[in-house]
């Protein structure tokens, strides 16, 4: 695994860590007088109005980019790159008889990648980026006790530019290209749906969402999807959830899709009562089909996870296990990361290389806490191809990678992540790419949140 290879890059990694350390201590200054320190206005019923701002920061280098190939892969090598973006934004709520709310946020991103070719060649003759537009921009209303015998917020009614996530991310998460002409490839701050219309509704365990949304891509080809969302959860230790959505689309394979969706997850022992020792085992899983006309076959993608935290050992190491497959029709649609590994699967192969289209994958994952504000986490990942010919290549066998990625909570505003990765071919990589080099990748990001 490589290093920062140049002296612009060795100078902004310590600039970036001197100016977390100083960070730190000027934030939980800050904290210990205001915890807003960017709310201008608080009113006597909760009411609030405040500014938002973020900023976020990603340096990257690699070795053996595409598996030591990348100027024929790509059209020109891809070492090191740096990201960034800037959010500010407004954000407030109003308070009304009854507890109703009405409440609101519009910010914008300033979206930057220079240094060089990421590693997508999303910016390929392009040169350094630079992008400003409008992210956020959303209004909504919440019943608060409106509706008293149905529990509170019953109802929540929102319009505008905005994200709506179901569950982990698998199907429904981000709704905005990022990379190309609007900058910042992986940091990805682009995720609002151009236009989202959403009635929430929640009473008891029971949560039922209508939907109705367009996406933003980078090409004109645009998709509308409108349909419902269903989560129950019974308790702690058991949910279970689904969807049924239409989509109509400037993309002729995904015209008039009808996409069904149904996941849960149980921890059986607890929920049962069980042997105290096997109740912190849980089960996930999720599965997605994708029902076509006009001659299109229909696709499937699906996953089962299983993990375990030791919860009386130190460190309370969690141990995690994940099978998914991906046929050769299935349509990734709005997938997003909402975890490490989730649904970017591995931080080289899932970032850059393969969607979750056509692929089947085993993912181990250990993850520890050797202090509270600190997570380490390592990952194996083994990569095959769903159906070869369709892909292209005579070989299943695509690569192997391994991820180790620390994560460092400074306080309630400051976020660090140092992340290394080492991908390995098989030979369907290798037939791929042209390449058989093991690719080594490393990255440090920082998140400033207000």
């Amino acid at each position: 695994m490589k290093y920062l290879r140049t002296s612009r890059g060795h100078a902004a990694a310590a600039s970036l860590l001197v100016a977390a350390s100083f960070l730190a201590g000027t934030v939980h200054a800050a904290d210990a007088e205001q915890t807003n320190p960017l709310q201008f206005y608080t009113g006597s019923n909760n009411s609030y109005a405040k500014a938002t701002l973020q900023v976020e920061v990603g340096l990257f280098d690699q070795g053996n980019s595409w598996f030591g190939n990348a100027r024929e892969a790509l059209g020109e090598d891809s070492d090191s790159w740096w990201e960034s973006l800037i959010r500010p934004g407004l954000e407030g709520s109003y308070f009304l008889p009854n507890t109703q709310e009405i409440y609101g946020r519009v910010d914008a991103v300033q979206a930057n990648t220079g240094g060089g070719l990421d590693a997508a060649a999303s910016n390929a003759g392009l040169g350094d980026v630079s992008d400003l537009r409008v992210e956020n921009a959303y209004a909504g209303w919440r019943s608060g006790n409106l509706f008293s015998s149905l529990g509170e917020n019953f109802l929540d009614i929102s319009f505008g530019r905005q994200q709506y996530k179901v569950g982990d991310g698998f199907l429904l998460y981000s709704y905005a290209g990022s990379g190309g002409d609007r900058g910042a490839y992986w940091i990805g701050g682009r995720r609002a749906a151009e236009y989202a219309g959403i009635v929430r509704m929640k009473t008891g365990g029971l949560n039922v969402d209508l939907v109705y949304l367009e996406n933003d891509p980078i090409s004109n080809d645009s998709t509308e999807l409108g349909g419902a969302t269903v989560n129950y959860t019974f308790n702690d230790n058991a949910s279970l959830g689904g969807g049924l959505y239409t989509l109509d689309s400037d993309i002729d394979s995904r015209d008039g899709m009808n996409v069904f969706d149904i996941r849960g997850g149980v921890k059986p022992f607890a929920a049962a009562n069980g042997p105290e020792a096997l109740r912190p085992l849980r089960f996930d899983a999720e599965y997605v089909h994708e029902d076509r006309d006009d001659g299109f076959d229909a696709g499937n993608g699906w996953h089962i996870t299983t993990s375990y935290q030791f919860e009386q050992v130190a460190w309370q190491p969690t141990l995690s296990y994940r099978y998914a497959s991906f046929d050769e029709n299935y349509d990734t649609l709005f997938y997003g990361f909402a975890d490490w590994g989730s649904w970017y699967q591995g931080e080289i192969i899932g970032e850059y290389v393969l969607g979750n289209s056509n692929l089947d994958s085993h993912m181990v994952k250990l993850k520890v806490q050797p202090l509270e504000p600190v997570a380490v986490s390592l990952f194996y990942y083994n990569f095959t191809i769903h159906d070869a010919g369709d892909f292209g290549v005579k070989d299943d066998a695509y690569a192997d990678e391994l991820d180790l990625v620390i994560d460092w909570s400074v306080n309630d505003h400051l976020s660090l992540s140092l992340v290394g990765a080492l991908a390995m071919p098989d030979d369907g990589a290798t037939e791929h790419t042209g390449g058989d080099d093991d690719w080594s990748y490393v990255m440090l990001y920082g998140s400033i949140k207000f």
